[in-house]
């Protein structure tokens, strides 16, 4: 187990991980990873999203992403 610390980083909250634990699983800077919590055991599950065979673009996803940082104050009052 490897303590890690949470800081601000611009507007967001940052976890960061240490460069072996990212090579041992072939992620880098730019992978993308799902993020859960389980509530039980109080616990942040990342896990590596791999791209499938059929699945969307990955270019088309990170822009979905962008969009999502860039409008998240709007969405979530939209969500109301």
């Amino acid at each position: 187990m490897e303590v890690r610390k949470i800081f601000r980083a611009g507007n967001s909250i940052v976890v960061s991980l240490p460069q072996t634990m990212l090579k041992s699983l072939d992620l880098q800077e730019g992978s993308h990873v799902s993020v859960e919590v389980n509530r039980e055991r109080r616990e942040l599950v990342l896990k590596p999203v791999m791209a499938k065979k059929h699945s969307l673009p990955i270019d088309f996803v990170r822009l979905v992403d962008k969009l999502f940082v860039e409008y998240d104050y709007a969405l979530r009052r939209l969500n109301r």
